[in-house]
C-alpha cells in the first residue's frame, strides 16, 4: 500500500452533483449518480493511483485488469448513518480492484471501518513486507486491517507471491548491477545505484509498477544498509 495524493474534484463529478442536486425527487448520494459519471470519475481515479489498486496495489483499469470505485468512509456504514455528502465526497473515493471473488480489498471487507487510509500517509507508516511476499504492520489496528479486513495475505491468492517476485526482481537487479560494473566492495557507488533506483521508483506517475509499496520497501532497506554499514 502506498500513499494517495489527492487532487482537486474532476469536472464530471463536480457536474454530476449539480445535476443530481436539480433533479426533484433524487437523493443527493453516489447511488444516483449515472453510468457515464461514474466511468469519468474512475478514470480520474485510475490516473491519480497510476493505475493501481488503493488496497493491494495491483493493476487496474487495462485490459483484463477491472476496477471499481471504493468508499474510504463506506456508503452504508455498520456504526452511522448513511451520508449521501460523503458519499459523493471527491476525498472519500479511490479506485479498487475486482476483489478476487471476496477474497480481498473492498469485496473482502464490505462496510466495515478502516484505520489504515492509504490518502492518510500517517497511517501507513508502520507497513512493512517480509521475504516471503506478506504485508504487515507494527500497528496492531493497521495489521488488522491489511490481514483480516483486506485479506492482503489471503492465501487463496497470489498476493504474496507475487510481492515476493516483485521484490526478489529488484534485488536480482541491484546485484547484478553491482557486478556489471565492478562495485562490490565500493559502499559509495553501491548506495548512489540504490538511491538511483528508489528515486526512479518515487518519481513513477502514469502507470506506475505493479506491488509498488514492497519495491519502495525494497530499495529504501537496501539505501538505508550502506548507510548503516
Amino acid at each position: 500500500m502506498i500513499p494517495i495524493v489527492k487532487g482537486c474534484e474532476p469536472a464530471a463529478l463536480a457536474e454530476a452533483k449539480r445535476i443530481i442536486r436539480n433533479t426533484p425527487d433524487t437523493t443527493f448520494c453516489y447511488e444516483s449518480l449515472q453510468g457515464e459519471s461514474k466511468r469519468k470519475i474512475l478514470e480520474a481515479l485510475l490516473a491519480e493511483q497510476g493505475h493501481l489498486c488503493a488496497y493491494c496495489m495491483c493493476r487496474i483499469g487495462t485490459d483484463g485488469h477491472p476496477a471499481t470505485i471504493e468508499h474510504l468512509i463506506p456508503q452504508h456504514p455498520t456504526d452511522s448513518a448513511v451520508n449521501g455528502e460523503l458519499s459523493l465526497a471527491y476525498h472519500n473515493l479511490v479506485a479498487v480492484c475486482d476483489g478476487r471473488g471476496g477474497a480481498t480489498c473492498d469485496k473482502s471487507r464490505g462496510n466495515a471501518p478502516l484505520t489504515v487510509d492509504p490518502t492518510k500517509r500517517h497511517t501507513l507508516e508502520t507497513i512493512y513486507y517480509h521475504r516471503d511476499g506478506r504485508i504487515d504492520a507494527k500497528d496492531e489496528s493497521v495489521q488488522r486491517d491489511i490481514q483480516i479486513t483486506l485479506g492482503l495475505n489471503n492465501a487463496r491468492t497470489n498476493l504474496c507471491a507475487n510481492r515476493f517476485e516483485s521484490m526478489r526482481a529488484i534485488e536480482k537487479v541491484v546485484s547484478s548491477t553491482f557486478k556489471r560494473r565492478g562495485i562490490e566492495n565500493n559502499r559509495s557507488a553501491k548506495k548512489t545505484i540504490c538511491l538511483k533506483i528508489l528515486n526512479q521508483f518515487e518519481s513513477q506517475t502514469d502507470m506506475k509498477d505493479e506491488y509498488l509499496g514492497a519495491k519502495l520497501f525494497v530499495a529504501r532497506k537496501l539505501v538505508s544498509k550502506f548507510d548503516s554499514d
